[in-house]
């Protein structure tokens, strides 16, 4: 019994489905159809505008889908009047960002107030271009939290989103400027290893893979990439969270 529990929670978990019944935001930034059917060909009932908020019902069946990448499963729920089926690989547990917001550090504000003031660490006596580090930490009342990294000719931030699963952060990625050159807003979820020449500098995206049964879990997406300066992005989960991580230096 215990090792049948342990397998069906691996698959939930691969499959995204972990947080499914529960309250969740449009993530589609052309809305997401409310289809009359668990079928991509099924009538469109209404379009379900960007950000907003919707209540997904327990299924005692789902039926499963692929999309750029992503897998995801036909979730019930209601809108307008209307009653039908999304696809919950674009809902986020958290509001979208607002057209205003280019960066991750202020889409955490958008979401949540401050707990506190920012905590400065400095990591030595000497300063930062003397070959000290400052880090900067700043959290959240809903347990978010960023890192800000300053090193010589380099920094580095760290995000701390919990509640996130790996598609959800790059759905959210992809709707923030700061990260157009780690995946374009068209980009495909990641599951293999990819290396390609942007212009004469090199793109490259690391997955990190782990078998469990008949399924791969992907423990951490890395992209590095040139662009004036070199850049990495990493994004794993840890501890019930989703870990984002960006910087780049000389």
């Amino acid at each position: 019994m215990r090792k049948f529990l342990f397998l069906t929670l691996i698959v939930i978990t691969i499959d995204g489905m972990a947080q499914w019944p529960g309250t969740f935001y449009v993530a589609a930034k052309n809305g997401l159809s409310l289809r009359e059917k668990q079928d991509i060909n099924s009538k469109v009932l209404v379009k379900i505008p960007y950000g907003t908020k919707v209540s997904v019902s327990y299924m005692d069946e789902t039926v499963n889908i692929s999309s750029e990448g992503m897998e995801g499963q036909w979730t019930k729920t209601s809108f307008s009047g209307k009653t039908g089926y999304v696809v919950n690989t674009y809902l986020l547990p958290w509001p979208p960002p607002k057209a205003t917001v280019k960066t991750l550090k202020q889409y955490l504000p958008q979401v949540s107030a401050v707990a506190g003031v920012p905590v400065i660490v400095k990591s030595s006596m000497e300063s930062v271009e003397s070959g000290g580090a400052n880090t900067k930490k700043q959290l959240f009342k809903n347990g978010s939290e960023y890192h800000e990294e300053t090193f010589y000719e380099s920094n580095n931030d760290s995000y701390f989103l919990p509640g996130f699963t790996l598609q959800q952060g790059f759905v959210l990625i992809r709707l923030i400027p700061e990260f157009k050159d780690v995946f374009a807003e068209n980009a495909v979820f990641p599951n293999t290893d990819i290396t390609t020449k942007r212009g004469q500098s090199d793109y490259s995206i690391k997955v990190e893979k782990e078998k469990m049964g008949d399924y791969d879990w992907i423990n951490k997406i890395k992209v590095e990439y040139e662009d004036g300066a070199v850049y990495t992005f990493e994004m794993f989960l840890l501890g019930g969270q989703l870990v984002i991580s960006f910087g780049g230096g000389v």
